[in-house]
């Protein structure tokens, strides 16, 4: 399982600040020129857009994604591994389909009918079937 580091709203702020602006600043010092100040954080943010952008996705199997279905309807997961299940793209494009039709209401799982169409969708992939899921509205 990946690892993952947890930074603080604060500090993650912070260091979001220095990684687009201080390039630009440090070379606009080196450089005596103004003008890298303002083109090196434009291009970094270019750079990330682009890398954000990208069809990455994880490789997941059906059996996997399921597993963790599970551990969210069990409640032993915690908000990141729900976010990554949910969030997350996946490069099986059937897998993917279901993922992105996700109800919101699944976040929680409040009621029992949510329990009870999360359990059906668990079901079905563990028996090798991809469930038909209405489209988000």
């Amino acid at each position: 399982m990946p690892m993952s580091i947890r930074i603080g709203q604060g500090l993650g702020c912070l260091l979001l600040i220095l990684v687009v602006l201080g390039p630009g600043a440090i070379a606009s010092i080196a450089l005596h020129q103004a003008s890298w100040a303002i083109l090196l954080p434009l291009a970094t943010i270019g750079i990330l857009l682009g890398i954000a952008a990208l069809p990455i996705g994880r490789n997941v199997s059906p059996e996997e994604y399921a597993v963790e279905l599970e551990r969210h309807l069990r409640g032993i997961d915690n908000d990141d591994e729900w976010d990554r299940t949910a969030s997350v793209r996946v490069k099986n494009p059937r897998l993917e389909q279901l993922r992105r039709s996700l109800p919101d209401s699944f976040d929680d799982l409040r009621t029992e009918e949510d329990r009870m169409s999360l359990q059906r969708i668990i079901e079905e992939l563990r028996e090798g079937e991809f469930p038909d899921m209405p489209s988000k509205s």
